[in-house]
């Protein structure tokens, strides 16, 4: 795994507190983002994250694509 920028980290805790299962994030070569659980299954958003701080992450990723894993992540 990639070394993990502060505003990624930042954004998982985000995704976290409202779906605290996810422990990844994939961005691909354009930047956008995927959240995801263990089981690559990603949450619907609907509404309940705030977009700047995900977006703050994608703008601090140097090199695309890139995958983050929460370092508190537990898997099964």
């Amino acid at each position: 795994m990639n070394a993990i920028p502060k505003p990624v980290l930042a954004a998982l805790n985000h995704v976290r507190e409202h779906f605290p299962n996810v422990v990844l994030v994939v961005f691909n070569s354009a930047g956008r983002w995927q959240y995801m659980d263990e089981y690559y299954e990603a949450p619907k958003f609907e509404g309940k994250i705030n977009v700047s701080i995900l977006e703050d992450a994608g703008d601090s990723v140097e090199t695309l694509p890139a995958v983050f894993e929460h370092p508190d992540a537990q898997f099964d």
